[in-house]
């Protein structure tokens, strides 16, 4: 593996080995699919092994590493194939827990999903693509958090943030994308929980999710098909 990174102070060492290997990532100094040697890691960043080993479990649970079989570690690259499945079943799950949480929001969560909503649509306003990003997921988690079922948010995070994370790799590379247009997509299914809808909950959300896949083959994928 390339060096790429130099020794960082003893200080909160997983957080900022992970921040700088997401950086390293998002940025292309770390390319999809590349092989991660923890031993090389620990050298370059010239700190322990196990400091290095809580990163990399800090970055898996974010999505923009994968483990595979074999106990090799790589930067995350998704196929359309995987892409394909993981919204499938984001049709069952989050569909789902999407309808709970528009059965359980509170007046409380009802606001505060309002107000991630909008920090959203102004962060898209300021065409900050990685922040946008990460706000988007944030909203969905809120929603995720709103449903009140531990077990489907372990789920949605291990099964949902590859998406994400490769997405913001691909999208920040520079392949153009409508910030604006993706926030505002999220209103429908926003005003449906808030309303305490269940069911134009769920069609909200599915019919948001068909174009975002649409747009994830298009942007991400660069597999722009007819509607």
């Amino acid at each position: 593996m390339r060096a790429v990174f130099e020794k960082l102070p003893n200080s909160t060492l997983r957080g900022r080995i992970a921040e700088k290997m997401q950086q390293a990532i998002l940025t292309g100094v770390l390319s999809e699919g590349e092989k991660l040697v923890e031993r090389k890691l620990a050298a370059q960043f010239e700190t322990s092994l196990t400091a290095v080993r809580e990163a990399l479990i800090q970055l898996e649970a974010e999505g923009f590493i994968t483990k595979k079989p074999n106990a090799a570690t790589y930067v995350t690259k998704l196929s359309i194939d995987g892409a394909e499945k993981i919204f499938a079943v984001r049709r069952v799950l989050e569909a789902y827990t999407i309808e709970e949480a528009a059965r359980l929001v509170t007046s409380e969560q009802a606001q505060e999903l309002e107000d991630c909503y909008l920090d959203l649509l102004d962060t898209a306003r300021s065409q900050d693509a990685q922040v946008f990003i990460l706000k988007d997921l944030g909203l969905h988690e809120k929603i995720w958090a709103i449903a009140n079922n531990e077990y489907l948010q372990v789920a949605l995070r291990r099964i949902i943030h590859p998406i994400f994370a490769f997405s913001a790799i691909r999208i920040l590379s520079g392949r153009p994308f409508d910030l604006l247009e993706d926030a505002q997509s999220h209103l429908p299914i926003v005003e449906a929980i808030k309303s305490r809808n269940a069911e134009a909950a769920r069609r909200a959300f599915l019919t948001a999710l068909d174009d975002w896949f649409f747009k994830t083959k298009a942007y991400v994928f660069r597999q722009a098909e007819k509607r």
